[in-house]
């Protein structure tokens, strides 16, 4: 009991000092923080902006909310991007050395290379003769199968000689489960089964 009025007895007195040896007045309220640092913050990234979404800051806050909502948008969309356009990249490039798409994909994964459409793009951006082998190998394993194909130019050509054999049951492809709801929201997530955790 004495030790509880000792120390609320000390931290009374404690709180006076607090108050008496303060730099402001005990009778006044005390300031608070400056807005200046979020203005400062605000400005900077409205600098570029014009009329009332520069001037003032209504304007310049809902500017910025509305650059964070787009930016938010664009992370989110990033990685659809990236694999439409590789797709689109290793579509090009195969129309370069006369082969199509779909057979030069169904091609690798028979022989279980694993190689996904960016990687593919970059050998066909900055390795040029390591993407023409794979497509020559490709070539070579549908001319052996019987498939039509448009031969390179002599010049370039590549001297593929590869087994039959090599062919197999390509690896079964990963599922993409959803998580979230359906777009605009018309349907209800399934619950996940215990072998898709």
């Amino acid at each position: 009991m004495c030790i509880l009025q000792i120390s609320m007895k000390t931290s009374t007195t404690m709180l006076l000092r607090r108050i008496v040896n303060s730099n402001y007045n005990p009778f006044h309220v005390i300031p608070k923080p400056d807005v200046w640092l979020n203005r400062e913050r605000l400005h900077r990234f409205t600098a570029w902006q014009y009329a009332s979404e520069r001037t003032t800051v209504k304007g310049a806050n809902r500017k910025l909310d509305k650059i964070f909502h787009y930016l938010d948008m664009q992370r989110l969309d990033e990685p659809k991007l990236e694999k439409h356009y590789a797709e689109e990249r290793v579509t090009t490039a195969l129309a370069e050395h006369d082969m199509q798409y779909p057979q030069f994909k169904a091609i690798l994964a028979r022989s279980h290379i694993l190689l996904d459409n960016i990687v593919l793009s970059q050998l066909a951006i900055y390795e040029p003769r390591s993407f023409r082998s794979l497509v020559s190998y490709a070539k070579e394993m549908a001319r052996q199968e019987g498939k039509p194909v448009i031969p390179d130019d002599p010049e370039f050509a590549y001297e593929v000689h590869v087994d039959s054999n090599v062919l197999e049951t390509p690896f079964p492809q990963s599922r993409v489960y959803p998580r979230g709801a359906t777009e605009n929201h018309t349907r209800k997530p399934r619950k996940l089964r215990p072998e898709e955790f």
